[in-house]
């Protein structure tokens, strides 16, 4: 059990504050609960303060989702995907089917690609971007990796928190455009019982 003396991090930090959104947006806290709550927890600096803040809150939903022991047989998956939002905020997640090759196109956007329960099939993902003002979320499943294959960026961030690392794991590779937009690669994040 953690020390509720100990110093929270940054990250954990914005965690808390990503369960109170949520607790918000399930109506279970009003604007100005989750203005003065959002403040303390910014203010916190050992995890006692920030329990005091979540105490009322139930544990999320997703937090309790266990993956099923071995992947459903999925015999028409596509070999390519491709999401092109305008404007749009768009989502995968869960046990979906992760094709061998995504084609990514988007303006405007939010886009998120959790992987951590996705039904894999290949040992690799090529993910083509053509991003123009827009984010690209990947989390990657446990063991995988992602490399950069040659993207072209221009006011832009490319974040990777997966690099290679050794191991056989999948490996996700990212190459294409992206224009005054951020990409980022990263495994999934753990605060206390929140997963994400």
């Amino acid at each position: 059990m953690t020390d509720p003396n100990l110093r929270i991090s940054n990250a954990e930090r914005e965690a808390v504050i990503a369960r109170l959104h949520a607790a918000t947006e399930e109506g279970r806290l009003d604007l100005n609960e989750f203005a003065e709550r959002s403040g303390k927890a910014y203010e916190a600096r050992t995890y006692a303060e920030v329990q005091r803040l979540l105490a009322d809150l139930p544990e999320p939903t997703g937090a309790l989702a266990v993956p099923p022991p071995s992947a459903p047989a999925h015999p028409n998956a596509p070999a390519e995907m491709r999401l092109a939002p305008k404007a749009s905020s768009m989502e995968r997640k869960g046990d979906w089917v992760v094709p061998p090759r995504l084609v990514i196109d988007a303006k405007a956007s939010s886009v998120k690609l959790d992987c951590r329960h996705a039904v894999i099939r290949s040992g690799r993902v090529d993910i083509d971007v053509n991003l123009i003002a827009s984010s690209l979320e990947v989390v990657l499943p446990q063991g995988a990796y992602a490399a950069d294959d040659n993207t072209d960026v221009m006011a832009s961030s490319i974040s990777n928190h997966a690099p290679y690392k050794g191991g056989t794991g999948i490996r996700f590779t990212f190459s294409g455009k992206a224009k005054a937009s951020s990409v980022t690669f990263r495994h999934e994040r753990r605060f206390l019982w929140w997963r994400w």
